[in-house]
Protein backbone atom coordinates (compact mmCIF):
# COMPACT_ATOMS: atom_id res chain seq x y z
CA UNK A 1 0.00 0.00 0.00
CA UNK A 2 1.18 3.77 -0.39
CA UNK A 3 -0.39 6.75 1.21
CA UNK A 4 -0.48 9.53 -1.69
CA UNK A 5 -1.75 12.62 0.80
CA UNK A 6 -3.43 13.77 3.75
CA UNK A 7 -5.13 16.80 4.33
CA UNK A 8 -5.92 18.40 7.49
CA UNK A 9 -7.86 21.11 8.82
CA UNK A 10 -8.04 22.48 12.51
CA UNK A 11 -6.04 19.21 13.83
CA UNK A 12 -4.05 20.17 17.10
CA UNK A 13 -1.69 23.18 15.81
CA UNK A 14 -2.55 23.20 12.32
CA UNK A 15 -5.15 25.79 10.71
CA UNK A 16 -5.35 23.74 7.36
CA UNK A 17 -2.59 22.09 5.97
CA UNK A 18 -2.26 19.34 2.74
CA UNK A 19 0.84 17.43 2.11
CA UNK A 20 2.12 14.92 -0.69
CA UNK A 21 3.89 11.73 -0.36
CA UNK A 22 6.57 9.90 -1.79
CA UNK A 23 6.84 6.56 -2.14
CA UNK A 24 10.10 6.48 -0.07
CA UNK A 25 11.22 8.39 2.88
CA UNK A 26 9.18 11.63 4.03
CA UNK A 27 11.14 13.14 6.78
CA UNK A 28 9.72 16.14 8.96
CA UNK A 29 12.66 18.01 10.42
CA UNK A 30 11.54 20.85 13.26
CA UNK A 31 12.17 21.42 17.13
CA UNK A 32 10.09 20.02 19.87
CA UNK A 33 5.99 21.61 19.39
CA UNK A 34 5.99 22.41 16.34
CA UNK A 35 3.27 19.99 15.07
CA UNK A 36 5.82 17.10 13.78
CA UNK A 37 4.34 14.31 16.11
CA UNK A 38 0.42 15.67 14.99
CA UNK A 39 1.26 14.42 11.00
CA UNK A 40 1.80 10.97 12.52
CA UNK A 41 -1.47 10.80 15.00
CA UNK A 42 -3.51 11.99 12.41
CA UNK A 43 -2.29 9.65 9.76
CA UNK A 44 -2.65 6.60 12.56
CA UNK A 45 -6.10 8.06 13.42
CA UNK A 46 -7.22 7.29 9.87
CA UNK A 47 -5.99 3.57 10.42
CA UNK A 48 -7.64 2.91 13.53
CA UNK A 49 -10.30 5.34 14.09
CA UNK A 50 -8.75 7.05 17.70
CA UNK A 51 -5.30 8.56 18.56
CA UNK A 52 -2.70 6.85 20.73
CA UNK A 53 -1.77 10.06 22.46
CA UNK A 54 -5.33 10.73 24.38
CA UNK A 55 -8.43 8.98 25.15
CA UNK A 56 -10.46 12.24 24.66
CA UNK A 57 -11.15 12.66 20.59
CA UNK A 58 -12.13 16.50 21.56
CA UNK A 59 -8.26 17.07 22.12
CA UNK A 60 -7.14 17.08 19.18
CA UNK A 61 -9.31 19.69 17.91
CA UNK A 62 -7.56 23.43 17.24
CA UNK A 63 -7.75 24.93 20.37
CA UNK A 64 -9.73 28.26 19.20
CA UNK A 65 -12.13 25.83 16.81
CA UNK A 66 -15.36 23.98 16.49
CA UNK A 67 -14.34 21.28 14.47
CA UNK A 68 -11.42 19.38 13.06
CA UNK A 69 -11.29 17.03 9.34
CA UNK A 70 -8.75 14.76 8.56
CA UNK A 71 -8.65 13.50 4.63
CA UNK A 72 -5.97 10.87 4.14
CA UNK A 73 -5.69 9.46 0.43
CA UNK A 74 -4.14 6.09 -0.14
CA UNK A 75 -3.56 3.14 -2.87
CA UNK A 76 -3.93 -0.54 -1.69
CA UNK A 77 -4.06 -3.37 -4.23
CA UNK A 78 -3.87 -1.07 -7.11
CA UNK A 79 -7.24 0.69 -6.13
CA UNK A 80 -7.55 4.73 -4.90
CA UNK A 81 -8.59 5.33 -1.78
CA UNK A 82 -10.54 7.72 0.51
CA UNK A 83 -11.14 7.92 4.18
CA UNK A 84 -12.88 10.68 6.21
CA UNK A 85 -12.56 11.64 9.50
CA UNK A 86 -14.89 14.42 11.05
CA UNK A 87 -14.82 15.53 14.45
CA UNK A 88 -16.99 18.28 16.22
CA UNK A 89 -16.49 19.69 20.29
CA UNK A 90 -19.35 17.97 20.84
CA UNK A 91 -17.74 14.57 20.41
CA UNK A 92 -19.41 13.35 17.06
CA UNK A 93 -16.93 11.80 15.50
CA UNK A 94 -17.81 10.30 11.72
CA UNK A 95 -15.35 7.72 9.41
CA UNK A 96 -16.38 7.41 6.09
CA UNK A 97 -14.11 5.33 3.05
CA UNK A 98 -15.04 6.46 0.24
CA UNK A 99 -18.09 8.50 0.22
CA UNK A 100 -19.82 5.32 2.41
CA UNK A 101 -20.15 6.09 6.27
CA UNK A 102 -18.02 3.12 8.45
CA UNK A 103 -20.32 2.13 11.19
CA UNK A 104 -18.31 -0.33 12.70
CA UNK A 105 -14.17 0.87 13.43
CA UNK A 106 -13.83 -3.11 13.61
CA UNK A 107 -14.55 -3.02 9.76
CA UNK A 108 -12.18 -0.57 9.01
CA UNK A 109 -9.04 -1.47 10.99
CA UNK A 110 -6.63 -3.62 9.50
CA UNK A 111 -7.07 -1.39 5.84
CA UNK A 112 -4.60 0.72 6.56
CA UNK A 113 -1.33 -1.02 7.70
CA UNK A 114 0.66 0.56 10.04
CA UNK A 115 3.61 0.31 12.32
CA UNK A 116 4.39 2.70 14.70
CA UNK A 117 7.56 3.56 16.65
CA UNK A 118 7.87 6.06 19.32
CA UNK A 119 10.04 6.80 22.13
CA UNK A 120 7.06 5.93 24.54
CA UNK A 121 7.18 2.48 22.81
CA UNK A 122 10.34 1.51 24.94
CA UNK A 123 7.59 0.87 27.41
CA UNK A 124 6.67 -2.56 25.32
CA UNK A 125 10.19 -3.76 26.37
CA UNK A 126 10.37 -1.84 30.06
CA UNK A 127 6.98 -0.63 31.26
CA UNK A 128 4.05 -2.72 32.45
CA UNK A 129 2.30 -5.93 31.12
CA UNK A 130 -0.44 -3.82 29.44
CA UNK A 131 2.08 -1.74 27.20
CA UNK A 132 3.01 -5.50 26.13
CA UNK A 133 -0.83 -6.66 25.71
CA UNK A 134 -1.25 -3.80 23.41
CA UNK A 135 1.51 -4.42 21.60
CA UNK A 136 0.02 -7.81 20.71
CA UNK A 137 -3.37 -6.72 20.52
CA UNK A 138 -2.28 -4.21 17.97
CA UNK A 139 -0.90 -6.61 15.97
CA UNK A 140 -4.01 -9.17 16.27
CA UNK A 141 -6.17 -6.39 15.19
CA UNK A 142 -4.84 -5.87 12.01
CA UNK A 143 -4.47 -9.42 11.04
CA UNK A 144 -7.84 -10.11 11.90
CA UNK A 145 -10.72 -8.20 12.57
CA UNK A 146 -12.88 -11.27 14.09
CA UNK A 147 -10.15 -10.49 16.81
CA UNK A 148 -10.71 -7.14 17.64
CA UNK A 149 -14.15 -7.69 17.41
CA UNK A 150 -13.75 -10.89 19.94
CA UNK A 151 -11.55 -8.26 21.92
CA UNK A 152 -14.34 -6.24 22.03
CA UNK A 153 -16.63 -8.30 23.61
CA UNK A 154 -14.55 -9.60 26.03
CA UNK A 155 -14.05 -6.24 27.12
CA UNK A 156 -17.94 -5.68 26.90
CA UNK A 157 -18.29 -8.43 29.16
CA UNK A 158 -15.23 -7.95 31.53
CA UNK A 159 -16.83 -4.29 32.88
CA UNK A 160 -20.25 -6.07 33.32
CA UNK A 161 -18.60 -8.35 35.56
CA UNK A 162 -16.53 -5.52 37.14
CA UNK A 163 -19.87 -3.78 37.79
CA UNK A 164 -21.53 -6.71 39.16
CA UNK A 165 -18.79 -7.46 41.52
CA UNK A 166 -19.14 -4.05 42.96
CA UNK A 167 -22.38 -4.33 44.61
CA UNK A 168 -23.53 -5.03 47.84
CA UNK A 169 -25.53 -8.00 46.43
CA UNK A 170 -23.61 -10.71 43.79
CA UNK A 171 -25.39 -11.95 41.28
CA UNK A 172 -23.53 -15.17 40.93
CA UNK A 173 -25.95 -16.88 38.52
CA UNK A 174 -25.19 -14.13 36.62
CA UNK A 175 -21.55 -13.63 36.70
CA UNK A 176 -21.48 -17.71 35.81
CA UNK A 177 -23.59 -16.78 32.91
CA UNK A 178 -21.07 -14.24 31.51
CA UNK A 179 -18.07 -16.84 32.50
CA UNK A 180 -19.73 -19.12 29.91
CA UNK A 181 -19.45 -16.52 27.42
CA UNK A 182 -16.11 -15.22 28.35
CA UNK A 183 -14.54 -18.25 28.34
CA UNK A 184 -15.40 -19.04 24.33
CA UNK A 185 -13.51 -15.22 23.77
CA UNK A 186 -10.53 -16.23 26.17
CA UNK A 187 -9.95 -19.34 24.24
CA UNK A 188 -9.96 -17.58 20.50
CA UNK A 189 -8.11 -14.70 22.39
CA UNK A 190 -5.30 -16.64 23.91
CA UNK A 191 -4.77 -18.96 20.43
CA UNK A 192 -4.89 -16.43 18.03
CA UNK A 193 -2.22 -14.03 20.46
CA UNK A 194 -0.02 -17.54 20.74
CA UNK A 195 0.05 -17.76 16.88
CA UNK A 196 1.24 -14.76 16.60
CA UNK A 197 3.63 -13.97 18.90
CA UNK A 198 5.35 -17.39 17.50
CA UNK A 199 5.43 -15.51 14.01
CA UNK A 200 6.66 -12.55 15.97
CA UNK A 201 9.39 -14.67 17.28
CA UNK A 202 10.37 -16.10 14.19
CA UNK A 203 10.96 -12.94 12.26
CA UNK A 204 12.31 -11.52 15.67
CA UNK A 205 14.95 -14.24 16.00
CA UNK A 206 16.98 -13.21 12.38
CA UNK A 207 16.82 -9.51 13.06
CA UNK A 208 18.27 -9.57 16.48
CA UNK A 209 21.13 -11.84 15.58
CA UNK A 210 21.56 -9.29 11.91
CA UNK A 211 21.47 -6.17 14.50
CA UNK A 212 23.95 -7.61 16.85
CA UNK A 213 26.40 -9.25 14.32
CA UNK A 214 24.82 -12.79 15.72
CA UNK A 215 25.83 -12.02 19.28
CA UNK A 216 22.37 -11.49 20.55
CA UNK A 217 19.35 -14.28 20.78
CA UNK A 218 15.94 -12.93 21.64
CA UNK A 219 13.15 -14.84 23.04
CA UNK A 220 9.97 -14.31 23.49
CA UNK A 221 7.42 -15.97 26.18
CA UNK A 222 4.09 -15.93 26.07
CA UNK A 223 2.37 -15.60 30.11
CA UNK A 224 -1.12 -17.04 30.31
CA UNK A 225 -3.61 -18.66 32.46
CA UNK A 226 -5.12 -20.09 29.82
CA UNK A 227 -2.58 -21.61 27.06
CA UNK A 228 -3.37 -25.35 26.31
CA UNK A 229 -6.75 -24.89 28.27
CA UNK A 230 -9.97 -25.83 26.38
CA UNK A 231 -13.29 -23.78 26.37
CA UNK A 232 -14.50 -25.88 29.95
CA UNK A 233 -11.58 -25.64 31.08
CA UNK A 234 -11.34 -22.10 31.08
CA UNK A 235 -15.11 -21.56 32.55
CA UNK A 236 -13.74 -23.87 35.20
CA UNK A 237 -10.90 -21.37 36.19
CA UNK A 238 -13.47 -18.30 36.20
CA UNK A 239 -15.56 -20.07 38.63
CA UNK A 240 -13.32 -21.19 40.52
CA UNK A 241 -11.98 -17.65 41.19
CA UNK A 242 -14.93 -16.09 42.05
CA UNK A 243 -14.80 -16.27 45.71
CA UNK A 244 -11.27 -14.44 44.99
CA UNK A 245 -13.68 -11.53 42.62
CA UNK A 246 -15.87 -10.95 44.88
CA UNK A 247 -13.22 -10.51 47.80
CA UNK A 248 -11.65 -7.98 45.98
CA UNK A 249 -14.47 -6.68 44.18
CA UNK A 250 -12.48 -7.03 40.48
CA UNK A 251 -11.91 -9.36 38.24
CA UNK A 252 -8.25 -11.19 39.40
CA UNK A 253 -8.89 -13.84 36.24
CA UNK A 254 -8.90 -13.41 32.40
CA UNK A 255 -7.14 -12.56 29.72
CA UNK A 256 -6.25 -8.61 30.86
CA UNK A 257 -3.39 -10.07 33.44
CA UNK A 258 -1.60 -12.17 30.61
CA UNK A 259 1.99 -10.58 29.71
CA UNK A 260 4.85 -10.98 27.22
CA UNK A 261 8.73 -11.85 28.72
CA UNK A 262 11.46 -10.78 26.65
CA UNK A 263 14.66 -12.58 26.67
CA UNK A 264 18.24 -11.90 25.31
CA UNK A 265 20.58 -15.07 25.55
CA UNK A 266 18.00 -16.10 28.07
CA UNK A 267 18.12 -13.12 30.48
CA UNK A 268 15.10 -11.12 30.73
CA UNK A 269 15.49 -7.89 29.36
CA UNK A 270 13.48 -5.37 30.81
CA UNK A 271 14.64 -6.17 34.24
CA UNK A 272 18.24 -7.07 33.69
CA UNK A 273 19.56 -5.78 30.05
CA UNK A 274 20.85 -2.52 29.08
CA UNK A 275 20.01 1.13 27.53
CA UNK A 276 21.53 -0.51 24.56
CA UNK A 277 20.03 -3.96 24.70
CA UNK A 278 16.56 -2.46 25.37
CA UNK A 279 16.69 -0.29 22.20
CA UNK A 280 17.97 -2.96 20.20
CA UNK A 281 15.07 -5.21 21.70
CA UNK A 282 12.62 -2.79 20.55
CA UNK A 283 13.84 -1.82 17.25
CA UNK A 284 13.78 -6.08 16.79
CA UNK A 285 9.87 -6.18 17.60
CA UNK A 286 8.99 -3.38 15.51
CA UNK A 287 10.91 -5.04 12.58
CA UNK A 288 9.56 -8.19 12.84
CA UNK A 289 5.53 -6.30 13.41
CA UNK A 290 6.19 -5.19 10.07
CA UNK A 291 7.34 -8.48 8.80
CA UNK A 292 4.23 -10.00 9.91
CA UNK A 293 1.97 -8.27 8.88
CA UNK A 294 3.37 -7.74 5.36
CA UNK A 295 3.30 -11.33 5.21
CA UNK A 296 0.30 -12.35 6.98
CA UNK A 297 -1.47 -9.83 4.62
CA UNK A 298 0.52 -9.76 1.49
CA UNK A 299 0.86 -5.81 1.65
CA UNK A 300 3.50 -3.41 2.44
CA UNK A 301 2.75 -1.33 5.65
CA UNK A 302 3.60 1.95 6.44
CA UNK A 303 6.08 2.47 9.20
CA UNK A 304 5.08 5.78 10.98
CA UNK A 305 8.78 6.53 13.00
CA UNK A 306 8.20 9.61 15.27
CA UNK A 307 11.57 11.09 16.75
CA UNK A 308 13.12 7.75 17.54
CA UNK A 309 16.62 8.61 15.82
CA UNK A 310 17.67 10.36 18.88
CA UNK A 311 17.37 6.88 20.82
CA UNK A 312 19.72 4.87 18.71
CA UNK A 313 22.91 4.55 17.80
CA UNK A 314 24.75 5.00 14.54
CA UNK A 315 24.65 1.62 13.99
CA UNK A 316 20.95 1.05 14.62
CA UNK A 317 19.96 4.39 12.57
CA UNK A 318 22.30 2.65 9.22
CA UNK A 319 20.38 -0.32 9.73
CA UNK A 320 17.37 0.98 10.00
CA UNK A 321 17.95 3.51 7.45
CA UNK A 322 18.94 0.32 5.34
CA UNK A 323 16.10 -1.65 6.37
CA UNK A 324 13.26 0.96 5.11
CA UNK A 325 15.04 2.40 1.94
CA UNK A 326 12.71 0.10 0.03
CA UNK A 327 9.86 1.38 1.81
CA UNK A 328 7.56 4.26 2.52
CA UNK A 329 7.61 5.72 5.80
CA UNK A 330 7.32 8.45 7.44
CA UNK A 331 10.00 10.04 10.22
CA UNK A 332 9.94 12.93 12.84
CA UNK A 333 13.09 14.52 13.80
CA UNK A 334 14.62 17.68 14.86
CA UNK A 335 17.78 16.55 13.94
CA UNK A 336 18.17 15.03 9.99
CA UNK A 337 21.96 15.12 9.84
CA UNK A 338 21.57 11.17 9.87
CA UNK A 339 19.82 11.12 6.22
CA UNK A 340 22.60 13.38 4.61
CA UNK A 341 23.35 10.29 2.14
CA UNK A 342 19.86 9.06 1.57
CA UNK A 343 18.06 9.20 -1.52
CA UNK A 344 14.43 8.99 -2.40
CA UNK A 345 13.46 11.06 0.21
CA UNK A 346 11.49 14.02 0.89
CA UNK A 347 12.54 16.85 3.77
CA UNK A 348 9.77 18.87 4.87
CA UNK A 349 10.14 21.68 7.79
CA UNK A 350 7.64 21.82 10.21
CA UNK A 351 7.70 25.69 12.07
CA UNK A 352 4.31 25.97 14.78
CA UNK A 353 1.96 23.82 12.68
CA UNK A 354 3.25 24.89 9.27
CA UNK A 355 5.12 22.91 6.01
CA UNK A 356 7.85 24.04 3.95
CA UNK A 357 10.09 22.04 1.72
Amino acid sequence: MKLNELKIKNFRNYNEEHIEFINGINLFVGNNAQGKTNIIESIYMCAFGKSYRTTKDTEIIKFDKEFCNIELNYEKNNTFNNIKLNLNKINKKEITKNGIKINKISDHVGDILVVIFSPDSLDIVKGAPGKRRAFIDMICCQLSKSYLIIHQEYMKCLKLKNILLKKDIIDKEYIYVLHEKMSDYILKIVNFRNQTIGKLLEKAKNIELSLTDGKENIDIEYISDFINLNKYEIKKYLDDHLYIDILRKSSVKGIQRDDINIYINNMEVGKYGSQGQNRTALLTLKLADFEVLKDEKEDRPILLLDDIMSELDSTRINYLLKYIENYQSIITTTDSSFVENVDNIQILKVLNGRLEK
